[in-house]
């Protein structure tokens, strides 16, 4: 494990690189973090992945995008396409350690973030690794401005908010703080106009999508068949994968899903 950072044009970004054992660079991994605290709670299952995957002879390089960890910046000033801007300025950093492909490793938001980057940047990727993907932007943008909403609530004496009030404020350009968090308007307007399903990934070999999934059903969400599906009749090798495991990107505390760890390793230890 080797903590660094990247010159990039957005300056300069924080991200941890994980060597394969023998060094020799060839198939690489960058993952693309989730959203805002997600991210945080998120930190150790990534490390583990990662660990994992350069044990198998693949580097990972967990990046930290603009504004956010350790890297250059403030949240508030981080666009959707700085962030896109990141993805290409670290796989060039990649590239020049020697890395023959580089796959991207989304979690939750920044599956739909690394989507999108496929869909604008056709032939950059080799392959999609999507943990508990984020499918519809304007669903998420809603579900986040809800923690707002809901603490105008609890505060009788202050003005009380609705998402569309809030979502049409960030389209006339003002920024706008949820938990903490200060929103960009060039960071969710582009967000909210973003399906999965209408990205165009036919660029790459292929899409391996995992679902956390609670109960011993274990069958995936409606969602994900239907995005499985379509990539399927456009013609790309995908696998849909349903993990029984806490959702730690979620979890009040620090929680690790060990399933989805092994499932992940064994679905990139198939890949050629």
């Amino acid at each position: 494990m080797q903590p660094l950072f990247i010159d990039c044009r957005s300056g300069s970004l924080f991200a941890v690189y994980w060597p394969p054992g023998d060094l020799t660079i060839n198939r690489t991994v960058l993952h693309i973090p989730a959203f805002a605290e997600e991210m945080n709670k998120s930190r150790r299952m990534v490390a583990l992945q990662a660990k994992a995957l350069a044990e198998q002879g693949i580097a990972v390089l967990v990046l930290d995008l603009f504004g956010t960890g350790e890297s250059n910046g403030d949240f508030g000033e981080s666009t959707w396409s700085i962030w896109l801007q990141d993805i290409e300025d670290a796989i060039g950093w990649l590239k020049m350690q020697g890395a023959q492909s580089v796959s991207l490793w989304g979690a939750r938001l920044g599956a739909l973030l690394a989507m999108d980057f496929v869909n604008q940047h056709a032939g950059l990727i080799d392959r999609l690794l999507l943990w508990q993907p984020i499918l519809n932007g304007d669903v998420f943008v809603t579900q986040f401005l809800r923690i707002r909403v809901a603490a105008a609530m609890m505060n009788n004496a202050g003005p009380q908010e609705k998402t569309s009030d809030l979502k049409n404020q960030l389209q006339n350009g003002k920024t706008l703080e949820v938990a903490g968090y200060m929103l960009h308007p060039d960071l969710i307007r582009p967000l909210m106009t973003l399906k999965a399903e209408r990205l165009v990934l036919q660029a790459i070999s292929s899409v391996d999508i995992f679902e956390l999934v609670a109960g011993a059903e274990n069958v995936p969400g409606l969602a994900n068949r239907q995005l499985l599906d379509k990539l399927k009749i456009d013609g790309l090798e995908a696998t849909l994968q349903a993990v029984t495991g806490d959702n730690f990107w979620a979890s009040q505390e620090i929680a690790t899903a060990p399933n989805l760890i092994r499932l992940t390793s064994e679905r990139v230890s198939l890949w050629q």
